[in-house]
């Protein structure tokens, strides 16, 4: 085998591993988004850095087929829309929380 069909073979199984990588983040975030809208704001912090998670790894993957990616990018919009469901003060109070934590972390 030359270097170049094993070089082809190795970035054909990375964008594969990639591809689910992505996938695997979205059905975390949206699982989160999910519990973040039912009144458990801790949840929200998460769901919004999976979903950032999820748009960087996919602006990375370009290779994924068009299918596949079509798919992907309607469910990021599905979290999107159910992340900006999170009323206000549950993400402000997540976003509270979440400095509070870092400000501890930080003095320690």
């Amino acid at each position: 085998m030359s270097n170049q069909a094993k070089l082809a073979e190795l970035k054909a199984k990375t964008d594969r591993e990639l591809q689910i990588l992505i996938e695997r983040e979205l059905d975390r975030a949206l699982t989160l988004a999910d519990v973040a809208v039912n009144r458990k704001p801790g949840f929200y912090m998460d769901a919004e850095r999976a979903y950032c998670t999820v748009v960087t790894l996919l602006r990375k993957a370009p290779s994924v087929r068009q299918t596949e990616r079509a798919r992907i990018e309607a469910a990021v919009k599905e979290l999107r829309f159910r992340l900006d469901q999170v009323p206000a003060g549950a993400r402000a109070q997540a976003h509270g929380a979440s400095a509070a934590t870092v400000s501890t972390v930080a003095g320690s």
